[in-house]
């Protein structure tokens, strides 16, 4: 086959020109530390990785919005932690009051210190976070949530939502929480119903008689339908007929929702009628009537269920699976009612407190109205202790949420770096070994090429 110079010369530029490509192309991989440096070296892989690259900025931002997360979480978690204890110290003033031998002006010093504790609580519901964002407003984080109005009296400014982060893919977590649900929305009483002081005809009941908060001993019964959950429960005094120096004392339960002057809806013994004198002057006498059943003793439980004895209930054999006591000695006439708890917030309760401790003067009658006053207090602060319990109990699921999902995202991080670099990072060994050759390659072929450059027919005519 003849082969002109020509073509000796071009074909043996292209091959060194490949050969110097090889070598500049594994010398920036070196360099660089790179496998690929241009999609077209590997279009599959330069594809995945790239996925992979945007995957692992989108889970960087997770893992950034999870530290974002668990702070402001921890920061309302501290927060809910000194309401806490502030309420616990409050709960301890209120034990500490209920002493006897305390004198109003010892209460009104307790209650001086009340107010402060008070200013305290209002300034934690008024926290902010790093942001300046209001941590118990819901989406309002610009709102200041609590305003007092007066002393007792707190405005919620704020709304019912919850601040959400997304913390990854499909997973949201609320880093905030409506201050409605930790000061506001607190049920009084034992959580289903409240007890308190009605009064006798004179306004304030006249005895000594302490009402408990109560239980309800079987939910179930509780939501009879006959349960309209509004009772008075009425005391009768009479002369002990064996011994004058003696009282016998009784009470009724009545329904509270009687509207008629004429008669009383017993639970105990049915309808109970008075007596009257019509305007033809005819008059109708009922046989015993407004009778007061049960016997009293003091500390011994009121039961709203029938009892053996009671032959004329107002409900066949009524049950309704609660029950409460009173103790101390109560007088004719004087009276205790029980309603359905309903919402009070925390400052109403340390309002009323303090009007209570105000109110408070050296005589048993003040000391019974006290100590009613007292007990709901007590009743109502526990309930609003336990509110922000839960809430915390919450705040802290999320936070063990909030870990667990960075834990996985940082894992999940490191596979994505893990895959990209077996995609596009360089095997050095191979990379070395290769470039290695390639300068042999190379330099085998300049000197190739420069023998056969060398070659002319004319060498040997001559």
């Amino acid at each position: 086959m003849r082969v002109s110079s020509n073509i000796i010369y071009q074909q043996s530029v292209f091959n060194l020109g490949n050969r110097q490509s090889d070598l500049t192309t594994l010398q920036n991989q070196l360099s660089t530390g790179r496998r690929i440096l241009s999609p077209s070296d590997d279009p599959v892989a330069s594809a995945r990785s790239l996925n992979l690259q945007q995957s692992t900025i989108q889970n960087e931002q997770y893992i950034n919005n999870v530290q974002y997360g668990r702070g402001a979480l921890s920061l309302a978690e501290g927060n809910l932690r000194q309401v806490t204890s502030t309420i616990q110290e409050i709960q301890k003033l209120a034990v500490q009051s209920g002493s006897p031998a305390l004198t109003s002006a010892e209460k009104k010093m307790i209650e001086a210190d009340i107010r402060g504790k008070y200013q305290e609580l209002i300034g934690l519901a008024n926290s902010t976070d790093g942001n300046g964002l209001y941590l118990f407003s819901g989406y309002k984080g610009d709102t200041k949530p609590f305003n007092e109005l007066a002393y007792g009296n707190v405005r919620y400014d704020g709304d019912q939502g919850q601040r959400n982060l997304q913390i990854s893919t499909s997973r949201q977590i609320s880093v905030s929480d409506a201050g409605s649900e930790i000061f506001i929305k607190i049920n009084d009483g034992n959580g289903t119903f409240t007890t308190s002081m009605m009064g006798n005809a004179g306004g304030t009941n006249l005895g000594t008689g302490v009402i408990s908060p109560g239980v309800v001993t079987d939910p179930v019964k509780w939501t009879n339908t006959n349960n309209n959950e509004r009772y008075r429960i009425q005391f009768h005094v009479v002369p002990d007929p064996v011994d004058a120096s003696k009282n016998i004392t009784s009470y009724d339960i009545i329904d509270n929702d009687t509207t008629s002057a004429n008669y009383n809806r017993s639970l105990i013994d049915g309808y109970n009628y008075t007596t009257s004198t019509p305007a033809g002057g005819r008059t109708d006498t009922v046989a015993n009537p407004n009778a007061f059943p049960r016997r009293y003793t003091s500390g011994s439980d009121i039961l709203f269920s029938q009892q053996t004895g009671e032959a004329t209930p107002l409900y066949a054999n009524w049950d309704f699976g609660g029950k409460l006591n009173v103790e101390g000695v109560p007088k004719d006439g004087d009276s205790f009612k029980l309603e359905p708890s309903k919402y009070q917030d925390l400052f109403t309760t340390i309002g009323d407190f303090a009007t209570a401790l105000t109110s408070y003067a050296n005589n048993s009658v003040s000391g019974a109205v006290f100590q009613n006053q007292l007990n709901t207090l007590l009743s109502n602060m526990d309930n609003s202790l336990n509110q922000v319990l839960t809430v915390q109990a919450n705040i802290g699921a999320r936070m063990n949420e909030v870990d667990a999902v960075e834990t996985t995202s940082t894992d999940l991080n490191v596979q994505f770096k893990t895959t990209i670099s077996k995609l596009t990072d360089l095997d050095y060994v191979s990379a070395i070994s290769d470039f290695s050759l390639t300068q042999t390659y190379l330099e085998a072929a300049r000197k190739s090429f420069s023998s056969v450059q060398g070659l002319s027919l004319f060498q040997y005519i001559s």
